[in-house]
């Protein structure tokens, strides 16, 4: 028995230390974005393409309008692509016959596309001129990476602007987020930033919102300094997240016009961390009881955890008791803390200890996160005006329990608006079955990237 706990143990610590240098190797290793053909671009019908980087050097094409998203394999020669199938890792011989290739100017700054190959013909589109301006925005003495992207000639200043609240990830925004370009063709001017810790700025990467929306509100000041940027007309766009963190600075700000929350929560972080085992078990088939036994692993988490009391004697026997329970065994994949230790249930408890001590220290005198923050006080007090986009198949956060606080809202008098993609999951996306089983990204749900722009256009005074 001692043997066998001595070699948990050895393996739990050698299984950790092989994890740790696995994530710092990602780091290390991480490429600098190919940002030369970066950007908006009209095509023959009127509608825009985005190209813009995905993970790494890899480009991907985007067309907000139908949703479609779609990766572009280098092909030999200059600029030229295949168009490839998302997320599906096929070899060059079966990937699809359709063929992107640049147009080059000056300095090899692509001027437009031709899309080859497909059943619709050859498709083109030709670059939207835009300004960009790199910023540095200044909150609690750091430094924060930021990138403007202005609207093109034709639409006078002072401009409209939308500042993008990204969400829990640690990925650049100035590299590789796409909203600037989707915006600034419709007449916004667009700020991001790298959060504190990420990318190229400052700081230590943390999940305080509140510390994050003191970011937020610092690149607010930051466009209200500038003659070209309309102060009254400056929006808020949260994702995932950001759904905590935007409407938080609004509070904190004056003269936000608007807010756009894309797949965001009104519950707090305990209760966004069940859902993901919620969900999960619903979708395998399992009933309440379950749901109530996942529940007990929960509340011991949350008890240790938000509450700071010792009970991981219970919860170790919680878990030894859930050990082999096909319920237990089915949570593994799941977004969610209870998922979490079903997939490290290879791990000691006294490593486990450990674990939740690091990932729950302060960072930088701050606490690193308030998993009990409740958004609806916050969201009930705003005047302003708020678009919610959810996925009716979020598997992250919880739509339906979102729906319904945002309802009470709505009877109780305040501005909100909803808009449910039924069978969207996270990030409003789209998925298929694949060929060898479970499921592909396809694209974004059409006119949701549609919606935003008109959303912003209508409250900035811009004709739809």
């Amino acid at each position: 028995m001692k043997s066998t706990r001595r070699r948990r143990i050895l393996v739990g610590c050698l299984t950790l230390v092989v994890l740790a240098g696995l994530a710092v190797a990602l780091v290390l290793r991480e490429e600098a974005p190919d940002d030369r053909s970066t950007g908006a671009y009209r095509l023959e019908n009127g509608s825009l393409a985005l190209v813009v980087p995905h993970e790494g050097r890899e480009l991907r094409l985007r067309y907000p309008a139908s949703g479609e998203s779609r990766p572009l394999l280098p092909l030999p020669g200059e600029a030229r692509y295949r168009l490839g199938e998302s997320g599906v890792p096929t070899p060059p011989e079966e990937q699809p016959a359709e063929e992107v290739a640049f147009r080059l100017g000056a300095g090899g700054r692509p001027l437009g596309f031709v899309r080859s190959g497909g059943p619709a013909g050859a498709q083109a589109g030709e670059r939207i001129e835009l300004r960009e301006e790199r910023l540095e925005v200044r909150s609690d003495g750091f430094s924060l990476r930021a990138k403007l992207v202005l609207p093109p000639a034709g639409f006078a200043p002072p401009h409209a602007a939308a500042v993008i609240v990204h969400g829990s990830g640690k990925e650049s925004a100035v590299d590789f987020f796409d909203e600037p370009y989707l915006l600034a063709p419709h007449g916004i001017a667009t700020l991001v930033y790298d959060k504190r810790g990420t990318g190229g700025s400052d700081g230590s990467y943390t999940q305080n919102f509140h510390v994050l929306a003191r970011d937020v509100i610092a690149a607010v000041e930051a466009l209200r300094t500038r003659p070209d940027i309309d102060a009254g007309a400056i929006h808020l766009i949260g994702y995932s997240q950001g759904g905590w963190i935007a409407p938080l600075a609004a509070s904190r700000s004056t003269g936000i016009r608007s807010l756009v929350i894309g797949y965001g929560p009104m519950v707090p972080i305990v209760d966004e961390d069940r859902w993901g085992y919620v969900y999960t078990l619903r979708k395998k088939g399992f009933g309440d009881d379950a749901i109530a036994a996942a529940d007990r692993i929960h509340e011991a988490l949350v008890a240790i955890l938000d509450h700071h009391q010792d009970r991981w004697d219970e919860l170790g026997r919680l878990l030894d008791e859930a050990e082999g329970e096909p319920w237990f065994d089915a949570l593994g994949d799941s977004d969610s803390a209870v998922g979490f230790l079903s997939a490290k249930r290879w791990v000691p408890l006294w490593a486990l200890r450990v674990y939740a001590w690091w990932m729950t220290r302060p960072i930088d005198g701050e606490p690193r996160a308030d998993r009990l923050y409740d958004p609806v006080p916050v969201v009930a007090g705003l005047e302003m005006p708020s678009l919610w986009i959810l996925g009716g198949d979020d598997h992250s956060m919880p739509t339906e329990w979102t729906i319904a606080e945002l309802e009470r809202l709505q009877q109780a008098g305040s501005p909100v608006e909803i808009e449910v993609y039924p069978d969207a999951d996270h990030g409003i996306i789209r998925f298929a079955p694949a060929a060898v089983g479970g499921r592909r990204f396809i694209g974004y749900e059409p006119g949701y990237m549609t919606l935003i722009v008109d959303w912003l256009r209508r409250h900035s005074g811009l004709a739809p």
